[in-house]
């Protein structure tokens, strides 16, 4: 403990030299900004109680320590705090996980979700699952946004896209739309199925227009060439649920009540008889 103690003296002394020769800078705590300058009495910071080891820092030195932001909102909606914001390591070192209507973080978990790993009704991020997503790796159930998209049952638009409906650079699906598409119905660069109409052919056989036009309320109408096109009336669906859900929390939105700390600051009545 003495050696310790004694290497904390030693790092905590005003002004210290290192070994280039330079003149090493105050320091401080990175978790508070209490100056820690001949804080020499204890191993942990006397203002917010980290260790030093973990949270000592010197004047224009370049911090790599994640910022860290917690919070949540007193207002609920369904249960779920209404904003949740869970970003960067807490005391332990675990990455934030929000969870709330809105929630935000590392990871998220919520009907509207923004996070490295997004789950949510509508979710945003590097890797998104839900309802609604969008993100670098997009799984969906109604509708899918991004670099590799996947949806169950909706449309799936991306690099690479994967649904009901794909549109993308290759695209697999019922109906397929891209560069390489495969389906039932197929247009595009290079397109492979029972109905097809590849590029550069100036209109499909009878049989397979007819294909399209059934899923013209996906799709949009066909045009003189096989231009890839994305469905008015789905597009529009979505576009309702999203706001729809983003409107909820303005007719819903309550002020979370913690019952029982109201009943330890309600007067007592049987102490006001004795």
């Amino acid at each position: 403990m003495s050696s310790l103690v004694e290497l904390i003296t030693l790092i905590t002394t005003q002004a210290p030299v290192a070994a280039t020769g330079a003149v090493l800078g105050k320091p401080s705590c990175s978790q508070c900004g209490y100056d820690l300058t001949n804080a020499t009495s204890s191993a942990c910071c006397p203002e917010c109680g980290r260790p030093l080891v973990e949270v000592l820092v010197r004047e224009g030195q370049i911090q790599m320590r994640k910022a860290s932001k917690r919070y949540q909102s007193t207002r609920r909606v369904c249960g779920l705090p209404l904003v949740s914001i869970a970003l960067g390591p807490d005391a332990a070192g675990r990455m934030g996980h929000a969870k709330g209507y809105f929630a935000i973080g590392d990871t998220a978990t919520g009907v509207f979700a923004f996070g490295g790993f997004a789950r949510g009704l509508v979710a945003f991020g590097g890797m998104s699952i839900g309802g609604v997503t969008f993100g670098g790796l997009s799984l969906g159930t109604f509708a899918a946004f991004g670099g590799l998209a996947v949806a169950v049952i909706g449309s799936a638009v991306g690099g690479f896209a994967a649904g009901v409906v794909a549109c993308g650079g290759g695209a697999f699906g019922l109906v397929a739309q891209g560069g390489f598409a495969a389906g039932y119905v197929a247009r595009g660069g290079s397109s492979y199925g029972v109905h097809t109409w590849p590029m550069g052919s100036t209109a499909p056989t009878p049989v397979a227009l007819e294909a399209f036009n059934q899923f013209a309320w996906l799709i949009g109408p066909s045009g003189p060439n096989p231009a890839l096109r994305y469905g008015v009336a789905w597009t529009g669906a979505i576009a309702v649920l999203v706001i729809t859900l983003a409107l909820v929390p303005i007719f819903f939105a309550r002020e979370h009540r913690d019952l029982v700390a109201e009943e330890l600051q309600r007067p007592s009545m049987n102490r006001d008889r004795l």
